[in-house]
């Protein structure tokens, strides 16, 4: 476990400029009256934070015949100008959807990135690199934000060579009100041995930001396939935003909505990208820390959970995004509000239930007759596809 310091981009007008932290104060100051309008970071104080496993392109080609990335690519831009999120995690970006997002006017317009795409920047061996910070080693997180990020650095995790991505930010006018996002995306696969992975990358995590006193928030696909993971959640004290949101007593946040992010029955793409897949899950998590300074005024919401196109399988992901809409201060002609101070305690009760559920620890494995019949009736569609009839 190690941190990495990492420089941000804004674009400037030609391109994507870069940003040290020692540069902050200076860049910020400069584009404070061109683009106020553009760095200005909420409307009427709401500050919406956004997650979003994007589904790589580096598969071969047999997947990528199915998944269709260009067409999901595009719409990724217009899915976030259509969002307009505050600040979004993206998880499985590429440099091929990198460049796009850079390429995006509305993300030019508007957002700091984390990571940069380079077609000048080559490795010891002079083979193209490609990216500034070196984030995208096949695929890795990024965030992009809205407020200016003061901060931000990269923590290597136990078992995986993907990266956890934090920026540091400043929400509302306090210059005191200082708070990290962190982009994580833990190692997949339902099996006990992940499942204890997970568990500890998260806390490798913790164990960076929590000794800084600042309040943090890790958002993105934590992959916690059991219910026994939701473990993680109460060991660590984190306040899970769709879990305070809507397994609550409290109307309008006890509608006891699953939250199924990864979800087979109503997200048409899984079974042909993944044959004779069933599950539904709650993999994709918005966590904010124990004491975290905001309120919520609506309940966390799902979104990239419609097919691109009417009629047709293809959507943006095999995963749903997450988006929650929150506030620094009590509102006073709001009644409802949920705090994100501290967790909710009937959806705590929920969370700790689930984590003392840990008799099925199996690992998961799809029956060989659905798989076989899966695996039959999708080649037979994939040479429809090739011939053109499909």
């Amino acid at each position: 476990m190690s941190r990495r310091e990492l420089c941000s981009f804004r674009w400037d007008g030609t391109q994507w400029a870069t940003i040290t932290t020692s540069s902050h104060l200076e860049f910020e100051y400069k584009s404070s009256t061109a683009n106020q309008q553009n760095t200005t970071s909420t409307v009427d104080g709401t500050i919406r934070v956004a997650t979003f496993n994007i589904l790589a392109d580096c598969f071969p080609w047999f997947i990528e015949m199915v998944i269709r990335s260009a067409e999901r690519f595009e719409w990724l831009c217009h899915g976030i100008t259509n969002l307009n999120p505050t600040i979004i995690g993206l998880n499985e970006v590429t440099t091929t959807s990198l460049q796009q997002l850079q390429q995006c006017q509305f993300i030019r317009e508007n957002y700091f990135i984390t990571e940069s795409f380079d077609e000048n920047k080559h490795d010891d061996n002079n083979e193209l690199k490609g990216c500034t910070n070196g984030l995208l080693s096949t695929h890795g997180c990024i965030i992009l934000s809205k407020l200016p990020l003061i901060e931000v650095f990269a923590i290597s995790v136990s078992g995986s060579t993907r990266e956890a991505v934090i920026g540091k930010v400043q929400l509302g006018s306090n210059s005191e009100n200082c708070v990290y996002f962190c982009a994580h995306h833990t190692t997949a696969y339902q099996t006990p041995k992940n499942a204890q992975l997970r568990a500890q990358q998260i806390c490798d995590i913790v164990n960076v930001l929590q000794p800084t006193g600042l309040p943090f928030v890790i958002m993105g696909d934590l992959n916690l396939h059991y219910d026994f993971e939701d473990g993680v959640v109460v060991d660590n004290k984190f306040i899970d935003a769709w879990a305070q949101t809507h397994f609550s007593h409290i109307h309008p946040f006890n509608d006891g909505n699953q939250g199924y992010t990864f979800d087979a029955v109503k997200n048409n793409l899984i079974p042909y990208y993944i044959p004779g897949e069933r599950r539904q899950m709650r993999l994709d998590r918005i966590l904010f820390s124990h004491g975290f300074p905001a309120f919520v005024i609506i309940p966390c919401a799902i979104w990239a959970n419609e097919p691109i196109k009417f009629g047709n399988y293809l959507f943006p992901s095999d995963h749903f995004g997450l988006f929650i809409d929150i506030v620094t201060d009590a509102i006073d002609d709001c009644k409802e509000l949920m705090p994100l101070s501290e967790p909710d305690p009937s959806a705590e009760e929920i969370l700790f239930r689930n984590a003392k559920n840990n008799k099925d620890q199996k690992a998961y494995r799809p029956g060989l007759v659905r798989t076989t019949r899966a695996l039959v009736s999708h080649i037979l569609w994939l040479g429809a596809v090739v011939l053109g009839l499909k």
